[in-house]
């Protein structure tokens, strides 16, 4: 499990009726573990810097100036503090590299098992490349003389899902939240993404969901993890973006973290995705199929 959040506050449930909105929204929520809050409560940074650009120069140029493990997590992520000039931040380092082309546990195996650190840099790359802006930014840098993926704390963190989920919240803006949790299913499909839990979708104080941990995803595979986790409907962007991406495009960008034959899995996967979207717009008409998410929901990408 990745932990990455900056809690500044928590907040308290208001009052909450039933209704089939609520029920939708509840049954598909996820979430960031309190003692990890709790761990992270003091924010060191009280200005936080603007774009990708600088933050990825942050994450790569800070000097260490508190380092301790991360309170959850059998990945080991390590909770780091960083420095440059007056401007403190907080990042969440993970080192772990592990591939079986087989793996079981109990009853249950599990096909080209992955659970690597360059898949959440992966993840944030890609997600920018999509014109999304839901990873937090990551970078590659060496760690204890072992690469790894340092990741942005998330600023303003309001809670996790899981908290929303128990504490039977609904959204401040429920369909705002909707359209970001359909691009989420979308995303994960897309990456095939084997381990989406309740604790590794984290929700600002704008009620903005981030993705975290994506360790055990980009497996090969061609077909979609699962066909029906995909929403009826798709954000405007998102759909542009897939169609954008590229064999040269993705090449460069994930140079030393992904493997041609994980590339050639998700372009099969983008390839299938485009295909059943583009069949709902023929059937269906495509104000009924395309939504665009409110340009705030963005905080850093650049749409086309």
């Amino acid at each position: 499990m990745d932990t990455s959040g900056n809690p500044r506050r928590r907040a308290s449930p208001p009052g909450h009726g039933p209704g089939i909105l609520l029920v939708v929204l509840l049954a598909t929520a996820t979430a960031w573990p309190a003692d990890a809050r709790a761990a992270a409560q003091e924010d060191p940074s009280p200005a936080p810097l603007g774009g990708d650009a600088e933050r990825e120069a942050f994450l790569l140029e800070g000097e260490v100036v508190k380092d301790e493990p991360a309170p959850r997590g059998i990945t080991f992520p390590r909770f780091v503090t960083l420095r440059r000039g007056e401007y403190e931040h907080r990042a969440v380092v993970q080192t772990r590299d592990e591939y079986r082309s087989r793996f079981t546990t109990g009853s249950r195996t599990e096909l080209d098992f992955r659970d690597s650190w360059r898949h959440n840099v992966a993840a944030y790359r890609l997600d920018r490349l999509l014109g999304q802006g839901l990873v937090p930014v990551a970078v590659v840098r060496e760690y204890r003389r072992k690469p790894a993926a340092w990741s942005w704390f998330v600023d303003n963190l309001l809670m996790s899902d899981r908290e929303r989920f128990e504490q039977e919240m609904p959204p401040a803006k429920p369909l705002a939240w909707i359209c970001q949790r359909d691009v989420v299913r979308v995303f994960d499909q897309l990456i095939y993404n084997f381990d989406r839990t309740r604790e590794n979708l984290l929700i600002d104080e704008h009620w903005q969901i981030w993705m975290i941990d994506h360790g055990r995803a980009f497996k090969f595979f061609a077909d979609l993890r699962n066909e029906e986790e995909l929403p009826a409907r798709c954000e405007k962007h998102l759909l542009a973006g897939l169609r954008r991406l590229d064999r040269p495009v993705l090449e460069k960008t994930m140079e030393g973290l992904l493997e041609d034959r994980q590339i050639d899995g998700l372009l099969a996967r983008r390839d299938t995705i485009v295909r059943i979207y583009d069949d709902a717009i023929a059937a269906r008409g495509e104000s009924a199929v395309l939504y665009e998410v409110p340009p705030r929901l963005v905080s850093t990408a650049e749409r086309h």
